[in-house]
C-alpha cells in the first residue's frame, strides 16, 4: 500500500519522467536511423558518381575512335566550345564535340593529351587592341582591325566552309636579295616573291640589320593589299589576309612567346584558321599581359 500511495503521490513527476526517456528514446532511434539512412544515400550516391565517371570515360573513348581521321583538330574544337558560339560548322569533330557535355569534354581533352586552351570574346577584342598598338607603332601600314576586326569575324560568319588550298603562301619580296631602283620618275625594288608574308614582316621589322632603309620598304599591311589587290577583291580573300597577317604579326612582334598547339599545315577551311587565329592572338598577348601583371 506505501508504494501504491507513493506512486500516487508522485504520478505526475513519473509521467513526466517516463516522458522524458519516451522523447529521448525517440530522439536517438530517429537519430540513428537517419545516419544509417544518410550512410546508405553516401555509398549510393559513391555508387552513382563511380559509374557516372566509367560512364564519361567510355563516352570519350568511343568519342576518340568515332572521330580518329580528325583527331588533329580537338584544339580548334575546345576553343569552339569555349566561345560558346551558337552554331553548326563545316567540320563534323566540332560540331560533334559541342554536343557533348562540360564533363565528357574535359575527359576527351584529358584522354587526348591537349593542352587546356580557353578563350573569351572579350580576351580576344583586349589582344586586338593590343595587337593594332603594336601595328601603329612599328609603322605596319593602314588599318585592318576596324569595325571590330570584322573581316576576322566574318571569316566564321559567312566564309565557314570556304576551302583553303595554302594557308601560307611564298609569294613576297625576299628583301634580304631583292635591289632597290631609282630613276627621276619613279622607285622601285626588284626582287623575287618567294618569301612567307612572315619573312617579310620579320626583315621588314628588323630591316636595320640587314642594311635596309626601311623607308624604301612598302609597309606589310600594304604590300599585302597590293600584291593581292585586297582593295577590289571578293571578302572571302580579305578574310583570309586578316587572318594571316594577325597571325604572322603575333609570331614577328612576340617571338618566342607562342606554344605551337597546331600545325598550320593542317588549316583546309577558314573556320579552322578562324579558331587557329584567335589561339595565336590571345596567347601571345593575353598571356604576356599576365606576365606583366605578375
Amino acid at each position: 500500500m506505501e508504494i501504491y500511495s507513493w506512486i500516487i503521490e508522485h504520478s505526475v513527476i513519473l509521467g513526466l519522467i517516463i516522458s522524458f526517456f519516451t522523447l529521448l528514446v525517440t530522439f536517438f532511434l530517429t537519430l540513428i536511423i537517419y545516419l544509417l539512412g544518410r550512410q546508405h544515400e553516401k555509398e549510393r550516391e559513391k555508387t552513382e558518381e563511380a559509374a557516372q565517371k566509367l560512364a564519361v570515360i567510355e563516352a570519350a573513348k568511343i568519342f576518340l575512335i568515332d572521330n580518329d581521321e580528325e583527331v588533329e583538330y580537338l584544339s580548334l574544337a575546345e576553343i569552339a566550345a569555349s566561345l560558346k558560339l551558337k552554331r553548326k560548322h563545316c567540320r563534323q569533330l566540332i560540331t560533334r564535340y559541342l554536343r557533348c557535355n562540360e564533363l565528357q569534354q574535359q575527359e576527351i581533352i584529358r584522354q587526348a593529351n591537349i593542352a587546356d586552351i580557353q578563350i573569351a570574346m572579350d580576351g580576344v577584342r583586349f589582344a586586338l587592341e593590343l595587337l593594332q598598338a603594336d601595328l601603329d607603332r612599328y609603322r605596319f601600314g593602314r588599318s585592318i582591325l576596324y569595325d571590330g576586326a570584322k573581316y576576322l569575324h566574318r571569316a566564321i560568319e559567312r566564309w565557314s566552309n570556304v576551302t583553303i588550298e595554302d594557308a601560307n603562301p611564298y609569294i613576297f619580296e625576299n628583301l634580304r636579295i631583292s635591289e632597290w631602283h631609282q630613276n627621276e620618275a619613279i622607285s622601285w625594288r626588284l626582287g623575287n616573291g618567294n618569301v612567307t608574308l612572315l619573312s617579310y614582316m620579320w626583315d621588314y621589322l628588323h630591316s636595320d640589320e640587314f642594311n635596309i632603309d626601311k623607308d624604301n620598304i612598302v609597309p606589310p599591311i600594304d604590300i599585302v593589299f597590293q600584291q593581292c589587290n585586297l582593295g577590289a577583291c571578293d571578302e572571302s580573300i580579305m578574310t583570309f589576309w586578316t587572318m594571316r597577317i594577325i597571325i604572322d604579326a603575333c609570331h614577328t612582334f612576340k617571338y618566342g612567346q607562342y606554344n605551337s598547339f597546331f600545325d598550320e599545315s593542317l588549316i583546309q577551311t577558314q573556320e579552322d584558321m578562324y579558331y587557329y587565329t584567335l589561339a595565336v592572338l590571345c596567347s601571345t598577348y593575353l598571356q604576356e599581359e599576365a606576365n606583366c601583371n605578375e
